[in-house]
């Protein structure tokens, strides 16, 4: 199964997947108002993403829709590598899973310098450069696998988010 295949990989080579999903995405044109209609959005024929704003981190970021409901964002100043700040996206298990939080997906932001020294180290990639606005550069991690045990509802729907972040790569806007 894909879902297997994948969560067996090492995170570099998840980062890599994702990576070739971001440039699949590519620019996407801006839509049109009228590409959309209220009754697409009744139907159901329309995606609402999840959108996130760091207002600490000035960027805005879209989640796939089922990360709606199911994920916390908590913002953190960092020296991690030479970054400066980070979301930190956490799986948000309902009470009755019974499990801890776990990460899904990092944003950190970098200036050029930092983030030119860190791409530029041996070994795997500490993240993907996704956005750069300014001083500012954006790089996502994801999850190297999934935490939870296989089978349970935790487990079930942190792949789903997982895979939906592969399908439908986050979009972030610098602010």
């Amino acid at each position: 199964m894909l879902l297997g295949l994948l969560f067996r990989m090492r995170n570099s080579q998840i980062l890599l997947a994702f990576a070739f999903a971001l440039a699949a995405c590519g620019e996407r044109p801006a839509a049109k108002k009228s590409d959309v209609t209220a009754a697409d959005v009744i139907a159901g024929a329309a995606v609402t993403l999840d959108h996130y704003e760091s207002v600490e981190g000035k960027f805005g970021v879209d989640l796939p829709p089922v990360w709606k409901g199911s994920y916390t964002g908590t913002p953190h100043a960092d020296t991690t590598l030479g970054s400066r700040f980070f979301v930190d996206f956490r799986f948000k298990p309902t009470p009755e899973m019974k499990v801890e939080p776990r990460t899904l997906m990092v944003i950190r932001i970098f200036t050029p310098d930092a983030w030119a020294k860190v791409a530029a180290r041996p070994g795997p990639a500490s993240g993907i450069k996704i956005s750069e606005h300014g001083n500012d550069v954006f790089v996502v991690s994801l999850a190297g696998g999934n935490p939870y045990k296989t089978g349970t509802p935790a487990a079930e729907l942190f792949d789903k988010m997982m895979l939906a972040v592969f399908n439908e790569a986050p979009r972030l806007t610098p602010r």
